[in-house]
């Protein structure tokens, strides 16, 4: 109904095609780019350089995370840094990514991955802090060393909030790769909108960004099945919880 809405406000002159674009236009540019091929092509290059960066990010921001458990004063001492890298937003460190890794590939995987890292690091050290301190005072007094506690205790414990985390993850990675493109790239959907944006050919922005949609919606339903096969127990709390 919103898109035959949209047509008809277009054809009837209400709305400027050459503004809003039209779903008829968005169709045949969708059917024109896939059967060139071009748009599988940007596509894949997207989603590879999100996928890695995501992959990259999350494990190397989740391994500090955690680290940062077996040291209190380490972890004092990096607060103040990680709360002040932090407050930048991470798009402004686009050009120095680029300058550094240059134009290509790796420079699109590297903004995923410093997306990705940080907030995957602040996630797995906030939910190491808050591991239940009374059983790992139990262990303790049971003679168990520290990284007996921290396989017993914190890694189960951290583990429903990090996968929570590759929620979030996902979507940052995927902006990381797409705000590179929209810098310096000859392939990708930032590529692919931004290059439509400067010709103000609005049917093409649309295809680019309903194309990233279903990407980001594939990829968390993707995370959301490999939460439910490695955590199958929150399924069932949450199958049991009353619904008031």
């Amino acid at each position: 109904m919103f898109f035959l809405a949209w047509e008809v406000a277009v054809r009837a002159g209400w709305l400027t095609e050459f503004l809003v674009g039209a779903p008829s236009g968005i169709w045949r540019v969708f059917l024109a780019s896939m059967l060139d091929g071009s748009l599988p092509v940007d596509t894949w290059y997207t989603v590879i350089e999100a996928i890695i960066g995501f992959i990259i990010g999350t494990l190397l921001g989740s391994v500090a995370g955690l680290g940062l458990w077996y040291s209190a004063f380490v972890a004092r001492l990096v607060e103040p840094f990680i709360v002040a890298i932090n407050s930048v937003p991470k798009i402004a460190l686009a050009p120095i990514v680029i300058l550094w890794f240059g134009t290509g590939f790796v420079s699109k995987v590297a903004l995923a991955v410093s997306l990705t890292a940080l907030v995957a690091l602040i996630a797995a050290y906030q939910a190491a802090r808050d591991a239940d301190p009374d059983l790992q005072a139990l262990l303790a007094s049971m003679g168990a060393s520290k990284n007996r506690i921290f396989k017993s205790v914190i890694v189960p414990s951290t583990l429903p909030a990090i996968i929570g985390m590759f929620r979030i993850n996902i979507g940052f990675a995927l902006v990381g790769a797409v705000v590179g493109e929209f810098i310096s790239s000859q392939r990708g959907l930032g590529h692919l909108i931004y290059s439509a944006s400067s010709l103000y050919d609005l049917n093409t922005v649309w295809v680019g960004l309903f194309v990233l949609m279903f990407v980001g919606f594939l990829l968390y339903h993707v995370i959301d099945f490999a939460e439910r096969r490695i955590l199958p127990w929150r399924q069932i709390n949450t199958a049991g919880q009353v619904q008031v």
